[in-house]
């Protein structure tokens, strides 16, 4: 019988893209009706849905590996080093500065309500699987390695990146996805790290909601940014891509850092046996 406590953490991964796959390719949209709903509030109700599927699963998955202090919902760990949670901050104010100045009087309470709860989930959905799920399962595949800790980031973060790939089903521009995929993977990098030198995973779920939301606020109806559709060359589209990965560039260098900073034989010692640990250089 399939056991994801004992499961290859690759094949865990793969499988829960391919299950991303599928909750975005369902049509759940067609279940709200424009007469009631506008396109914006159906867009952000659907995401919400399918993030909480994800969610789910990925609590799920956690409960069923039984690894609470390598998931960061262990209460008996301490949250340690708070001030790493803050890094992203300049994200927040960086997002924040992207819509002063819009006229925003006109948006409706409830669009901003929605867009919140909506980016929450996203920012838990993914939080409890990129990192909370697949953490530990890296973890304790490479517990033996010396590099071992740095392979289960890289890894869980270059899936979380790889992730974004979905994207290309319902956007066009392929360098904007996969400047996604790129700056996904430098925060993966560093929310892994964080995680680990933390202890805690809520507070970095609800720093990933809030980067979303502040950046996605400009998105909201009403507001006047005098937003146009472009038709764009290849060139252009790479050329627009670009700042967004020069944007989350740091956090792949504070995560780097961080992650060189993390005590291997502290981080073990929350696995359940040991045993004689024999390590294997790469």
């Amino acid at each position: 019988m399939y056991s994801i406590k004992n499961s290859n953490p690759f094949i865990t991964a793969l499988g829960i893209i391919l299950y991303i796959a599928i909750i975005f390719s369902l049509p759940i949209d067609r279940l709200f009706s424009t007469d009631y709903f506008s396109e914006f509030q159906i867009e952000y109700i659907v995401l919400a849905l399918k993030m909480s599927a994800l969610f789910t699963v990925g609590l799920i998955g956690i409960k069923k590996v039984n690894l609470l202090s390598l998931s960061g919902l262990s209460h008996s760990d301490k949250w340690s080093f708070k001030l790493l949670n803050c890094i992203p901050i300049y994200l927040f104010i960086l997002g924040i500065l992207s819509f002063i100045g819009n006229d925003i009087t006109q948006v409706q309470i409830s669009n901003i309500i929605l867009l919140f709860v909506a980016c929450m989930m996203v920012g838990f959905a993914e939080e409890f699987i990129f990192r909370g799920l697949l953490i530990p399962l890296f973890i304790k595949k490479y517990r033996y390695h010396k590099n071992g800790i740095f392979l289960s980031i890289f890894f869980s973060a270059l899936f979380f990146g790889l992730s974004h790939l979905i994207n290309l089903s319902v956007n066009e521009n392929i360098p904007q996805v996969i400047a996604q995929v790129i700056f996904a993977t430098f925060m993966g990098i560093f929310f892994a790290s964080v995680l680990i030198k933390t202890n805690k995973l809520i507070p970095i779920a609800i720093t990933h909601g809030l980067i979303n939301f502040f950046f996605l606020f400009r998105t909201l109806p009403a507001i006047n940014n005098n937003s146009e559709v472009i038709t764009q060359n290849l060139t252009d589209q790479i050329a627009g891509a670009l700042p967004s990965i020069l944007l989350f560039f740091p956090l792949l260098i504070i995560g780097l850092i961080i992650s060189r900073k993390i005590n291997r034989e502290v981080t073990l010692k929350k696995l359940p046996t040991q045993g004689n640990q024999k390590v294997i250089k790469l």
